[in-house]
Protein backbone atom coordinates (compact mmCIF):
# COMPACT_ATOMS: atom_id res chain seq x y z
CA UNK A 1 0.00 0.00 0.00
CA UNK A 2 1.54 3.33 -1.01
CA UNK A 3 1.44 6.45 1.16
CA UNK A 4 -1.56 8.03 -0.60
CA UNK A 5 -3.51 4.78 -0.11
CA UNK A 6 -2.52 4.72 3.58
CA UNK A 7 -3.71 8.31 3.97
CA UNK A 8 -7.05 7.47 2.33
CA UNK A 9 -7.37 4.42 4.60
CA UNK A 10 -6.69 6.51 7.72
CA UNK A 11 -9.38 9.00 6.69
CA UNK A 12 -11.85 6.23 5.84
CA UNK A 13 -11.30 4.48 9.18
CA UNK A 14 -11.60 7.73 11.13
CA UNK A 15 -14.85 8.62 9.41
CA UNK A 16 -16.24 5.08 9.74
CA UNK A 17 -15.55 5.15 13.47
CA UNK A 18 -17.76 8.26 13.66
CA UNK A 19 -20.48 6.72 11.47
CA UNK A 20 -19.65 8.54 8.24
CA UNK A 21 -18.16 7.67 4.86
CA UNK A 22 -15.44 9.41 2.90
CA UNK A 23 -17.94 10.38 0.18
CA UNK A 24 -20.20 12.37 2.49
CA UNK A 25 -20.36 16.14 2.35
CA UNK A 26 -21.26 18.45 5.18
CA UNK A 27 -19.33 16.50 7.81
CA UNK A 28 -19.59 17.88 11.34
CA UNK A 29 -16.50 20.01 12.04
CA UNK A 30 -15.16 17.78 14.86
CA UNK A 31 -15.50 14.68 12.65
CA UNK A 32 -13.80 16.36 9.71
CA UNK A 33 -11.01 17.67 11.97
CA UNK A 34 -10.45 14.18 13.39
CA UNK A 35 -10.26 12.71 9.87
CA UNK A 36 -7.72 15.34 8.79
CA UNK A 37 -5.64 14.67 11.91
CA UNK A 38 -5.77 10.91 11.25
CA UNK A 39 -4.44 11.49 7.74
CA UNK A 40 -1.71 13.83 8.91
CA UNK A 41 -0.57 11.41 11.61
CA UNK A 42 0.20 9.03 8.74
CA UNK A 43 1.50 11.57 6.21
CA UNK A 44 3.54 14.07 8.19
CA UNK A 45 5.80 11.72 10.18
CA UNK A 46 6.56 9.83 6.98
CA UNK A 47 7.75 13.06 5.37
CA UNK A 48 9.46 14.58 8.41
CA UNK A 49 10.98 11.66 10.27
CA UNK A 50 11.44 11.86 14.05
CA UNK A 51 14.66 12.84 15.81
CA UNK A 52 14.80 13.10 19.61
CA UNK A 53 17.82 15.44 19.78
CA UNK A 54 17.71 19.01 18.44
CA UNK A 55 19.35 19.56 15.06
CA UNK A 56 19.47 22.38 12.51
CA UNK A 57 17.17 21.53 9.61
CA UNK A 58 18.10 22.14 5.98
CA UNK A 59 17.17 25.80 6.37
CA UNK A 60 19.23 26.15 9.57
CA UNK A 61 16.23 26.22 11.95
CA UNK A 62 16.69 24.26 15.19
CA UNK A 63 14.26 21.37 15.08
CA UNK A 64 13.36 18.41 17.26
CA UNK A 65 11.00 15.46 17.13
CA UNK A 66 8.83 15.42 14.00
CA UNK A 67 9.53 18.90 12.68
CA UNK A 68 8.83 20.87 15.87
CA UNK A 69 10.67 24.22 15.91
CA UNK A 70 9.04 26.48 18.51
CA UNK A 71 11.55 27.28 21.27
CA UNK A 72 13.99 24.55 20.21
CA UNK A 73 17.62 25.16 21.16
CA UNK A 74 20.88 23.37 20.54
CA UNK A 75 21.31 20.45 22.93
CA UNK A 76 17.58 19.91 23.57
CA UNK A 77 16.42 16.31 23.94
CA UNK A 78 12.80 15.10 23.88
CA UNK A 79 11.08 11.89 24.88
CA UNK A 80 8.75 9.98 22.54
CA UNK A 81 5.81 11.27 24.61
CA UNK A 82 6.97 14.88 24.25
CA UNK A 83 7.40 14.38 20.52
CA UNK A 84 3.87 12.98 20.22
CA UNK A 85 2.48 15.96 22.14
CA UNK A 86 4.42 18.45 19.98
CA UNK A 87 3.24 16.74 16.79
CA UNK A 88 -0.42 16.72 17.80
CA UNK A 89 -0.35 20.35 18.94
CA UNK A 90 1.53 21.60 15.87
CA UNK A 91 -0.66 19.64 13.47
CA UNK A 92 -3.77 20.82 15.30
CA UNK A 93 -2.74 24.43 14.76
CA UNK A 94 -2.25 23.81 11.03
CA UNK A 95 -5.57 21.96 10.72
CA UNK A 96 -7.50 24.68 12.56
CA UNK A 97 -5.96 27.35 10.33
CA UNK A 98 -6.89 25.48 7.14
CA UNK A 99 -10.42 24.74 8.35
CA UNK A 100 -10.94 28.45 9.11
CA UNK A 101 -9.45 29.66 5.84
CA UNK A 102 -11.02 27.18 3.40
CA UNK A 103 -14.04 25.63 5.14
CA UNK A 104 -15.61 24.55 1.84
CA UNK A 105 -12.54 22.91 0.31
CA UNK A 106 -12.70 19.16 -0.28
CA UNK A 107 -11.49 17.02 2.62
CA UNK A 108 -8.30 15.75 0.96
CA UNK A 109 -7.43 19.26 -0.21
CA UNK A 110 -7.56 20.37 3.43
CA UNK A 111 -5.22 17.52 4.37
CA UNK A 112 -2.64 18.61 1.79
CA UNK A 113 -2.96 22.27 2.80
CA UNK A 114 -2.53 21.42 6.47
CA UNK A 115 0.63 19.40 5.78
CA UNK A 116 1.92 22.31 3.68
CA UNK A 117 1.19 24.75 6.53
CA UNK A 118 2.89 22.43 9.01
CA UNK A 119 5.98 22.16 6.81
CA UNK A 120 6.32 25.81 5.73
CA UNK A 121 4.38 27.67 8.40
CA UNK A 122 0.96 29.27 8.55
CA UNK A 123 2.25 32.61 7.27
CA UNK A 124 3.68 31.04 4.11
CA UNK A 125 0.34 29.41 3.34
CA UNK A 126 -1.62 32.55 4.29
CA UNK A 127 0.17 34.71 1.73
CA UNK A 128 0.36 32.09 -1.03
CA UNK A 129 -1.35 31.95 -4.38
CA UNK A 130 -2.04 28.32 -3.48
CA UNK A 131 -4.41 29.40 -0.71
CA UNK A 132 -6.03 32.07 -2.88
CA UNK A 133 -6.81 29.49 -5.57
CA UNK A 134 -8.12 27.04 -2.94
CA UNK A 135 -10.40 29.73 -1.49
CA UNK A 136 -11.72 30.48 -4.97
CA UNK A 137 -12.42 26.79 -5.61
CA UNK A 138 -9.85 26.67 -8.42
CA UNK A 139 -8.50 23.32 -7.30
CA UNK A 140 -6.60 22.34 -10.45
CA UNK A 141 -4.71 25.64 -10.31
CA UNK A 142 -4.18 25.30 -6.56
CA UNK A 143 -2.71 21.82 -6.99
CA UNK A 144 -0.21 23.14 -9.54
CA UNK A 145 1.06 25.65 -6.97
CA UNK A 146 2.71 22.97 -4.83
CA UNK A 147 5.38 22.67 -7.51
CA UNK A 148 6.42 26.28 -7.00
CA UNK A 149 7.59 25.67 -3.41
CA UNK A 150 10.87 23.85 -4.08
CA UNK A 151 13.35 26.09 -2.29
CA UNK A 152 14.87 25.97 1.20
CA UNK A 153 17.04 28.88 2.32
CA UNK A 154 17.35 29.98 -1.30
CA UNK A 155 18.52 26.56 -2.51
CA UNK A 156 16.64 24.68 -5.22
CA UNK A 157 15.74 21.30 -3.72
CA UNK A 158 15.42 19.72 -7.15
CA UNK A 159 19.23 19.86 -7.36
CA UNK A 160 20.78 16.87 -5.52
CA UNK A 161 23.78 18.91 -4.35
CA UNK A 162 21.48 20.99 -2.13
CA UNK A 163 20.64 18.04 0.13
CA UNK A 164 16.91 18.73 0.39
CA UNK A 165 15.50 16.20 -2.06
CA UNK A 166 12.65 15.36 0.29
CA UNK A 167 11.00 18.68 -0.54
CA UNK A 168 10.13 17.85 -4.18
CA UNK A 169 8.82 14.44 -3.07
CA UNK A 170 6.72 16.08 -0.38
CA UNK A 171 5.29 18.69 -2.74
CA UNK A 172 4.32 15.96 -5.21
CA UNK A 173 2.65 13.99 -2.42
CA UNK A 174 0.80 17.13 -1.30
CA UNK A 175 -0.34 17.72 -4.88
CA UNK A 176 -1.56 14.13 -5.20
CA UNK A 177 -3.40 14.23 -1.87
CA UNK A 178 -4.89 17.63 -2.70
CA UNK A 179 -6.52 16.13 -5.79
CA UNK A 180 -7.88 12.91 -4.23
CA UNK A 181 -11.60 12.73 -4.96
CA UNK A 182 -13.44 9.56 -3.98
Amino acid sequence: MNLVQRIVAAVSLSLAAAGFTVNETGLPVPVERAAIMAALLVMTPEMEGTVYEAYPDTGGVWTICTGHTLGVRRGAVASPEQCEAYLRADLGEAVDFVMREVPNAPLFSKIALADFAYNLGLRALARSTLLQYAKAGLHELAAQQFGRWMFVAGRDCREPKNNCGGIPRRRELQRQVYMVRL
